[in-house]
């Protein structure tokens, strides 16, 4: 039956901190495990890496410990391809066994166990241990495990890494059992929800792909498995199997001619009230089919007649699966206390026959039927994850009241009135904000605190089963039709039953419907939730992703005709905007007024709009420069004329005496242009060099032929010349030569010989004084011709000049 709808405010624990108690903490992620120890009034709590012990009442630390991976294990896990947040140990167990604590944690995929004290988390009372079927390898298998009033541990859990081998196992005592491996009989790829001690049995709940339905397709079916804790196995063939394993479908469905079936058990919890037991789950559609979820409550009969009932049987593969009435199931084995079976007749008998129906049979031919032809509660197009029950007492009345936890972060308190066979909703509370998907972790209910606790990544809230004091009067708090609640005449309060006692006259209760509501009820928004990233969908290639959250208008509901919320539901801000360029600007004048190698520029601006709430920046250059086109030719300027470097020294022009070296520059480097200015100073420069004074040199003419000079009656005078010059001159050839030197003869008539003037002195001397005279007059006559020579003299009728030398 579906449940009424809301009837009073829901409450956002987002904003109430004094009602609702919360406590914080990082490493709250991942199943977090909750164990209510009431004997020490803490909250026990395993998450990843950490344990802690939390009071009950107001969730203050008492104690926090660490559980790492060693880095040797935390290597090895990244080193064989797992991520870095998998490799941590995530504590999966957590129970309670007297003053011991018993945990065990995924150990970055090398599970561990550990014995502690449940006072003191600091003192180990057994060391760590190896625990492959203790609990799963990954901080993602669904598992599920029992510790029992005999310190047995059983487990429903995968058995490698894989996660390929999933079994029922019990791992501790002599002999470890467990269900057949990879025997689609036994478990076919089961989803483990929980596990529980009922009397002798261990009851296991999961979801597993029917396999008595393989042939028409695949389909999932809801199961409950049950074990005898006296089992000790077969032999040979059973040896480490179960020999008292059967399993059973549960049926949570809508009757009609074709009931409609919640296929897929979530969430179970195991109440016990007065003599009677009973089990409730949480069962829903398939994740892709249209959502739906339902609450349906069992009680022990069915499953005992059901357990106790014919087998379901397939003979072969190509067979049907027909129900098997040829075989009873067995009551347990005797408990003996020893691994062996018992030696008499019948012992032995019975022995052998659970062997054999181990083998042959497993499934159950009935379904578990539920205590009430509805179920308990379902909602439509929703789907819920966990649930807790607390059996109330009432005025005149025992209720159930379910709180269940939704995907989308509320927690729903819920009653069932058994006299109108109903549900009602008579409290909401939103946990987490608007947008979180499946939030809650875990949830464990306190019957003695009257307190819920709530599992959420990062955070632990404790939320009060009742909350009777919002009720201010004596309508309103009647017409709450809340099981925990009545008007207490004597205070003038709504109030929980004084001292526990309903039936005390001064308490008033009347619970015959769901709430009544007689005054509309305005709606009102939740909570904003957190800021997440949204596209803008206009046609805008600025546009980029925006911040949004939204609301929704249910905190209440508007119902009986109350307003509707005022407002948007939807809130955007910080809108990512990419920038974009401006339009560019003119262009700048010309760098130059004349000639081609003028540049301008022109800009533009990354501002429209500007990038904003990281946005990209523009894309390309925010300025341009070009030459500028059409500017006029410029004047070529004067070019004055620049001198180039000096020449070498040339030769010097003599060897001694002195001489001359010249070097020279032109006006080329460059030249001056028409207009320009010539180059100041002298094209060509001069040094004096060897000025030392050359070696004095003689030269001598060679004699002239004899010339006849002067006759006479005897005869006639010959002469010949020799010139002879000497100069300080570096080479005999520049001396110029002259006749120094003058011979005379004498030649008679009679017999043509000639002598010399020594050899006639006294002969022609008196000739000879006029000779020298007209040679001396020629020579002073003729000066003119020897004007390079300094000294001149005649020697007889000789002139001997010498040269003169340079200066």
């Amino acid at each position: 039956m579906k449940f009424t709808e809301l009837a009073f405010p829901n409450i956002n624990l987002l904003k109430d901190n004094d009602t609702f108690k919360t406590f914080q903490h990082e490493d709250l992620t991942g199943f977090v495990q909750l164990t209510v120890d009431l004997p020490r009034n803490q909250l026990i709590v395993g998450s990843r890496d950490i344990l802690l012990r939390l009071d009950l009442d107001d969730l203050e630390t008492l104690e926090k410990t660490e559980w790492k991976s060693n880095a040797e294990n935390t290597q090895l896990c990244l080193f064989k391809g797992q991520t870095e947040e998998t490799c941590h140990n995530f504590i999966r167990v957590v129970f309670v066994h007297g003053d011991s604590l018993f945990t065990c944690g995924t150990y970055a995929f090398k599970p561990k166990c550990i014995w502690r004290s449940a006072e003191n988390l600091t003192v180990i009372e057994q060391e760590e241990f190896h625990a492959v079927g203790y609990c799963p390898f990954t901080p993602d298998h669904n598992s599920t495990a029992i510790l029992t009033k005999d310190k047995m541990y059983y487990s429903g859990t995968v058995l490698d890494i894989q996660g390929r081998d999933k079994a029922i196992y019990r791992p501790m005592g002599s002999r470890p059992l467990r269900t057949k491996q990879y025997n689609s009989k036994w478990l076919n790829d089961p989803d483990f929800v929980s596990a529980y001690e009922v009397d002798d049995h261990i009851y296991f709940f999961y979801r597993e792909v029917a396999v008595e339905y393989i042939n028409c397709g695949k389909r999932i079916y809801s199961r409950v498995a049950r074990v005898c804790k006296s089992d000790k196995g077969g032999d040979l063939l059973f040896e480490d199997n179960w020999t008292t394993f059967n399993k059973a479908r549960m049926n949570c469905s809508i009757p009609g001619k074709y009931p409609f079936y919640f296929d897929q058990i979530q969430s179970t919890y195991f109440l016990e009230s007065g003599t009677e037991k009973y089990f409730f789950a949480i069962f829903t559609t398939s994740e892709n089919s249209i959502a739906g979820s339902a609450v349906c409550i069992y009680n022990m009969t069915s499953f005992t007649n059901v357990f106790n009932g014919a087998y379901k049987y397939q003979e072969n593969v190509r067979s049907a699966w027909m129900k098997d009435t040829s075989e009873k199931p067995l009551s347990c084995p005797d408990d003996s206390g020893t691994d062996k079976r018992s030696s008499d007749d019948g012992g032995l008998r019975k022995s052998s026959l659970q062997i054999m129906q181990a083998q042959k049979y497993q499934l159950m031919d009935d379904a578990i039927q539920p205590h009430t032809l509805d179920p308990l509660v379902f909602g439509q197009n929703e789907r819920w994850t966990h649930l807790v029950v607390d059996s109330v007492k009432g005025k005149g009345q025992q209720y159930h009241v379910i709180f269940l936890a939704t995907v989308d972060g509320y927690i729903r308190k819920m009653a069932y009135l058994p006299q109108l066979n109903s549900s009602c909703l008579i409290e909401e509370h939103k946990i987490v904000p608007n947008g979180d998907h499946k939030p809650v972790k875990n949830l464990r209910i306190s019957e003695d605190k009257g307190a819920v606790y709530v599992t959420v990544t990062g955070k632990i809230i404790k939320i009060p089963v009742q909350r009777c004091d919002r009720f201010t009067d004596q309508d309103l708090c009647k017409n709450s039709m809340d099981p925990y609640c009545g008007w207490n005449k004597a205070s003038s309060k709504c109030t929980t039953a004084p001292d526990n006692d309903p039936s005390i006259h001064y308490w008033m209760q009347d619970i015959i419907s769901c709430p009544i509501v007689e005054h509309p009820i305005d709606g009102m928004w939740s909570e904003w939730s957190e800021w997440e990233t949204c596209q803008q969908t206009v046609p805008d290639p600025s546009a980029g992703d925006c911040l949004c959250r939204t609301r929704s208008c249910d905190n209440p509901k508007p119902a009986f005709g109350g307003k509707s919320c005022v407002g948007s539901a939807v809130e955007v801000t910080n809108c990512t905007a990419h920038g974009q360029w401006t339009a560019w600007t003119a262009w700048s004048k010309c760098s130059i007024t004349c000639g081609h190698n003028g540049t301008r520029s022109r800009n533009r601006y990354c501002s429209n709009p500007p990038p904003r709430y990281m946005g990209r920046n523009c894309i390309g250059s925010d300025r341009d420069e070009g030459y500028c086109p059409g500017n006029p030719s410029c004047p070529e300027p004067p070019v004055d004329g620049r001198w180039t470097v000096w020449s070498p020294w040339g030769d010097c022009t003599a060897d001694c005496n002195g001489g001359i070296q010249t070097r020279i520059r032109r006006c080329s480097q460059p030249p001056p242009s028409p207009k320009g200015r010539p180059c100041e100073g002298n094209t060509q420069e001069w040094r004096m060099c060897n000025t030392f004074q050359c070696q004095e040199l003689e030269k001598y003419a060679p004699w002239t032929n004899w010339i006849k000079t002067n006759s006479t009656s005897s005869g006639h005078f010959e002469q010949r010349f020799r010139y002879m010059c000497k100069a300080n001159v570096p080479d005999v050839s520049m001396i110029k030569t002259s006749y120094v030197k003058t011979h005379t003869r004498f030649c008679f008539k009679n017999d043509g010989t000639c002598h010399k003037a020594g050899e006639l002195r006294n002969t022609i001397d008196p000739f000879y004084a006029p000779l020298s005279r007209a040679v001396r007059s020629m020579c002073k006559y003729r000066r003119q011709y020897f004007r390079d020579y300094c000294k001149c003299r005649t020697l007889g009728i000789f002139l001997v000049c010498s040269k003169c030398r340079h200066r």
